[in-house]
């Protein structure tokens, strides 16, 4: 892969309540797969954008929101160039409810071009042990996104919340079609499109327990989740919810952490997809500062992933 990217960027002062920049950018890149495991052709994508982004604040309120109108091209060594014209769009703001509580709203609306391997695969991919098929045909993907959060901040406790819904025209996914490769024996998957909608809430809360001459002690919370659904079913490969609890210690020199993550089962599977047991992982890290200066820093650490040699899929 080779490319060279441009990007000239003006800031301006104040306009009112308004601050923010503009500016343009453009891109070429030329991908090739080479070898026996070369699964996508030759190809030249280039592109060319313009952004607007823009701020003002008003007392406890501040709004934010952005433009960006792109054209992206992607030519093939051997098949017909694709052309696709992009526009995404964003608003947000932030309401300060009080030095503690944050309330923030933010709607977006972007739009991707497919990827190289998207439209142009064929062959075994020999990483995710299948056989990929790329469709030249494929259109541009739109998301449509509203994301709700709340924040709050003291000595003893920072946490965030959120909970959003994203609706998807011509989502690209891999698809499975329950067929097998005759040459090597791969399950055949077909890049496509669909409509979609992922919906999700994710939130962490940090406490600030101790922070004395034997060192900085915090306990943090967090976790996740997301539903994800298409015409007809459920996409495939999407991660199962996770709650975990991380113990952290830092003295002057010395580091230690030890952690809990439980994944729980995924049933809301796609056709040929089986369901994920739940599993939970025990992490651990420690580490020293040997020597911090201004300009270099340098430690000696050891982490431990999975201590009770858990099976996760």
């Amino acid at each position: 892969s080779q490319g060279d990217q441009l990007r000239l960027e003006a800031v301006h002062e104040k306009i009112g309540v308004w601050q923010g920049a503009f500016g343009l950018q453009a891109n070429r890149r030329e991908f090739d797969a080479i070898g026996d495991e070369a699964f996508v052709p030759f190809t030249k994508s280039r592109g060319i954008g313009l952004f607007l982004i823009e701020q003002a604040e008003w007392d406890a309120f501040t709004l934010e929101a952005g433009a960006r109108i792109d054209r992206q091209s992607s030519t093939p060594e051997s098949g017909a160039k694709r052309n696709f014209s992009l526009t995404s769009l964003s608003i947000g703001g932030i309401w300060e409810v009080s030095d503690a509580w944050h309330l923030s709203l933010n709607l977006d609306r972007a739009q991707r071009a497919p990827a190289e391997e998207e439209l142009f695969a064929d062959g075994p991919h020999i990483a995710t042990q299948t056989f990929e098929i790329g469709d030249p045909d494929l259109d541009k993907e739109t998301s449509n996104q509203i994301e709700i959060g709340l924040h709050y901040h003291s000595d003893f406790m920072s946490a965030k919340f959120s909970v959003y819904r994203n609706q998807f025209d011509d989502f690209i996914y891999l698809n499975d079609t329950g067929l097998l490769d005759p040459d090597d024996n791969l399950p055949i998957r077909i890049w496509t499109q669909t409509d979609a909608v992922f919906r999700g809430i994710e939130g962490e809360a940090t406490f600030h327990l101790a922070d004395n001459d034997s060192g900085k002690y915090d306990l943090r919370i967090f976790g996740d989740r997301v539903r994800a659904t298409r015409d007809g079913g459920n996409l495939p490969r999407i991660p199962a919810a996770r709650l975990g609890v991380q113990f952290d210690w830092k003295g002057e020199a010395l580091k230690a952490g030890v952690g809990i993550t439980r994944t729980y089962e995924q049933n809301d599977i796609d056709v040929y997809e089986t369901p994920t047991d739940s599993y939970t992982f025990v992490n651990a890290n420690l580490s020293y500062n040997f020597y911090n200066k201004e300009n270099l820093s340098m430690d000696a650490f050891i982490q431990g992933t999975n201590l009770t040699n858990q099976d996760a899929r």
